[in-house]
């Protein structure tokens, strides 16, 4: 079975998981620091009132958190989806759409906080991930072309 199985078939299983995950920690789990649903739509007022707690385990779960949580699916989808014109921009416009999908979700259906911020980190993550990906590919293929001379 794991024979027949080619790459995209395990990156889609992969992909699978992640949004299973992705939606069980966005939506269904609970948020201690929640205030009930209410929204920030000025750029950069959370991330630096987070900075300004001076409290590094709130830094680092929200703003690491929500980088941390986007940086799967910069990498599995390019593995799934393979486009060789625009891939930067197609994947930004990605991973910002679903961030934005799953905050108006949070705001409307779970009761939370709509954040712009959170939007903005989670587009970062999927660029980073999105990054990691291209780089290793970059390095695959120079290893490959190396070592085939």
């Amino acid at each position: 079975m794991l024979k027949k199985m080619n790459k995209k078939h395990i990156a889609a299983v992969f992909f699978i998981g992640y949004l299973a995950l992705l939606v069980f920690v966005t939506l269904l789990t609970h948020n201690y620091y929640t205030y009930g649903k209410s929204s920030n739509l000025i750029l950069f007022s959370s991330i630096r009132l987070m900075l300004r707690s001076g409290d590094s385990m709130l830094i680092m779960k929200n703003i690491g958190g929500n980088v941390m949580l986007f940086l799967p699916l910069g990498f599995l989808l390019p593995m799934l989806i393979q486009v060789k014109r625009r891939l930067v921009i197609r994947q930004l416009i990605l991973g910002f759409c679903i961030s934005l999908f799953i905050e108006l979700c949070q705001y409307f259906f779970a009761e939370r906080i709509f954040d712009i911020d959170d939007v903005l980190l989670n587009t970062i993550g999927a660029m980073i991930g999105w990054g990691c990906y291209v780089l290793i590919r970059f390095c695959r293929h120079k290893l490959i072309v190396f070592y085939t001379k």
